[in-house]
């Protein structure tokens, strides 16, 4: 499977859309033989993750909200890129804030843990006007229990 490019812009159903995504990936087999269930259940929870952060958190500015999701296959891991139109926010500073949390056990918040947890090489950055860029890769090397100590 080459690069492949998704765009949302109607919040109230991307994420629907997205896991519909995931399940055509899984049942067409788009990917190669070595990522199994687990494989597949962490980019659909981190790209979940994300996603749902922006459909709650994310300022559009009075913009028609745009988000891109860019996926990759490569041998045995996938590279996934999600761009989004909002002001952004930064994400190590939220990160350690979250991880200060794990003690009290919150009932939201974790969703960017999880991310981290589910994927290797994880940045987000400001990438051109106005646009916003997460990019993470999942691989089938990974070790299906998330280690986030809760």
């Amino acid at each position: 499977m080459d690069a492949v490019t998704y765009r949302f812009s109607d919040l109230n159903a991307v994420i629907e859309r997205v896991h519909t995504l995931v399940d055509h990936w899984k049942a067409e087999g788009i990917f190669p033989p070595v990522f199994e269930d687990d494989t597949l259940h962490m980019l659909r929870l981190a790209i979940h993750e994300w996603v749902a952060n922006l459909v709650q958190h994310a300022d559009f500015q009075d913009r028609e909200p745009q988000i891109l999701i860019d996926i990759v296959p490569n041998g045995k891991s996938v590279h996934c890129a999600i761009r989004d139109n909002s002001a952004g926010f930064d994400l190590d500073t939220n990160l350690r804030i979250r991880e200060s949390m794990l003690e009290t056990l919150p009932e939201r918040g974790m969703g960017l843990l999880m991310i981290e947890a589910c994927t290797e090489h994880l940045s987000y950055s400001r990438v051109e006007r106005g646009w916003h860029c997460l990019e993470f890769s999942v691989s089938a090397d990974q070790d299906p229990w998330l280690p986030i100590p809760f």
